[in-house]
């Protein structure tokens, strides 16, 4: 913390502390942040800091930096900086996360035994602004309500599956047969009637028609 501060000009500093620090910290997770994300934690030769992280459980870098600007901030706003909470509110997350890593694994190992190449299947995505499909990264606890409407449906057939190495990379090849939407965009690409594109067993919901939720 030392060494960020005496690189900060005055009003870098004056800037941080005066803001409170649900605007400060994400202000400043892309900038200075980054930098410190850049050469503390990932220096090859000294992995003095990383192994402290380790020793308290804490083992992704968005984690760490989040830790060092919270009680950067603390310190300079004459605050107790509260470590042993941080570290709780931590652990809490990442335990949330992982329970919906699981949800994640457990359909998309569902869907990978159930569907084969050849088979056609239903892919549904929500859209965003009515003409982008996207995706969530926990589809169940997202609050999303499927709605036929508004949703993205893509009928097609699983044209290639790779074989299964990694759960976390569980992607498949799919061509459009018919779309229930208009000059609708695949994430960023535009896509219509034939195209092939990469959806993806973890996040997208599959269905076998129309109707039914898709989830188990």
């Amino acid at each position: 913390m030392n060494t960020i501060e005496s690189s900060w000009s005055m009003d870098e500093l004056e800037d941080f502390v005066r803001k409170p620090d649900s605007i400060a910290l994400p202000e400043v997770h892309f900038g200075q942040a980054l930098v410190f994300r850049n050469k503390e934690l990932r220096n090859p030769e000294d992995s003095t800091l990383l192994k402290y992280f380790h020793s308290l459980g804490v083992y992704h870098e968005d984690y760490m930096s989040s830790i060092v600007f919270t009680s950067l901030h603390r310190k300079l706003n004459d605050k107790p900086i509260e470590l042993e909470n941080q570290l709780k509110n931590i652990h809490l997350i990442m335990n949330g996360t992982a329970q919906r890593e699981n949800q994640n694994t457990k359909r998309a190992l569902y869907y990978y035994n159930k569907y084969k190449e050849g088979d056609t299947i239903f892919i549904r995505m929500p859209l965003s602004n009515g003409k982008s499909a996207t995706r969530h990264s926990y589809p169940e606890d997202s609050n999303w309500v499927y709605n036929d409407t508004t949703d993205l449906l893509m009928k097609g057939i699983i044209k290639e599956k790779e074989e299964l190495k990694d759960t976390f990379n569980m992607y498949f090849k799919f061509k459009i047969l018919s779309i229930n939407h208009k000059n609708i965009k695949f994430l960023s690409d535009e896509i219509s009637v034939g195209d092939e594109i990469e959806s993806d067993f973890r996040l997208d919901i599959i269905q076998d028609s129309m109707e039914g939720n898709g989830t188990k």
